[in-house]
C-alpha cells in the first residue's frame, strides 16, 4: 500500500511538474529593444479619435487600410501607411443618432453638407508618411507628413514599439492635431465669426494602435 501511494504521489508530482513546464512555454516571447525588420500592417490597426465642443465631444474610430514600416534596433527608420476614411465609426453614440453624425462626418447624407467634414466619396483615404524618428525628453518620437483630403501637414507624436510572439505593436498616447490645416472648416470659430457657441473644436485628439508583422 505505502509503495502505491508513494507512485501515486510520484505519478502527481510529474504530471504537476510537466503542466507548469508547459505553461512555460506558451508564456509570450516580449521584445522592447533590438527590434528589427520590416513589418506590415494589419487591417486590424486603427486610429481612435475624439472630437469636442462646449456641449460635449464624440469619439470613434478609422481603421488603417494597409502599409508598412522599417525598425532598426527599436528605432522607426521609415514607413508609411493608408487610412480607411469611409471607415469611420462612431462610437459614443446609438441608432439614428449614430448613422446621422457617422453621415454628416462622410458627408453622404446631404449634398449641402459633402464638404463640411471629410467627403470620403471625393477623399475615400488618407495617408502618413513617416519622414523621422528622434527622442526628445527620453520620449520616442515619430514626424511625418499627413495626408487629408489632398492637404499634406508635418504631425509629431510620441510612439512606442513592442514586440509580442512575432507581431509589432506601435502605439501612440492621445496627441492633438488641427483640423483646419487639412480644409476641415466646419464650425469652425477661427474660420467663421458668426457662431457663438456653436463651434466645434479646431483640435482633434487621435491615438494610433498599429500591429505589424514581418
Amino acid at each position: 500500500m505505502k509503495k502505491i501511494a508513494l507512485l501515486g504521489l510520484g505519478l502527481l508530482f510529474f504530471v504537476s511538474c510537466k503542466k507548469e513546464a508547459e505553461a512555460e512555454t506558451t508564456e509570450p516571447s516580449i521584445v522592447e529593444n533590438g527590434i528589427n525588420g520590416t513589418f506590415e500592417i494589419d487591417s486590424t490597426s486603427t486610429i481612435a479619435w475624439i472630437g469636442s465642443k462646449p456641449t460635449g465631444k464624440h469619439n470613434g474610430i478609422i481603421t488603417v487600410k494597409n502599409g508598412e514600416f522599417k525598425v532598426e534596433s527599436g528605432k522607426v527608420k521609415e514607413g508609411k501607411f493608408t487610412i480607411d476614411m469611409t471607415s469611420i465609426v462612431v462610437e459614443d453614440l446609438d441608432g439614428e443618432d449614430k448613422e446621422s453624425l457617422e453621415a454628416h462626418l462622410k458627408g453622404t447624407n446631404k449634398p449641402e453638407a459633402v464638404d463640411h467634414f471629410f467627403n470620403i466619396a471625393k477623399y475615400p483615404e488618407a495617408s502618413f508618411t513617416i519622414t523621422s524618428f528622434m527622442n526628445e525628453g527620453g520620449s520616442d518620437m515619430v514626424e511625418g507628413d499627413l495626408t487629408i483630403k489632398d492637404k499634406t501637414n508635418k504631425v509629431k507624436f510620441p510612439v512606442s514599439i513592442t514586440e509580442v510572439d512575432g507581431v509589432v505593436t506601435m502605439t501612440s498616447p492621445e496627441f492633438k492635431i488641427n483640423r483646419t490645416l487639412w480644409g476641415v472648416n466646419y464650425g469652425s470659430k477661427s474660420i467663421f465669426d458668426d457662431l457663438g457657441d456653436k463651434f466645434i473644436d479646431d483640435e482633434i485628439s487621435l491615438q494610433i494602435n498599429l500591429k505589424a508583422k514581418k
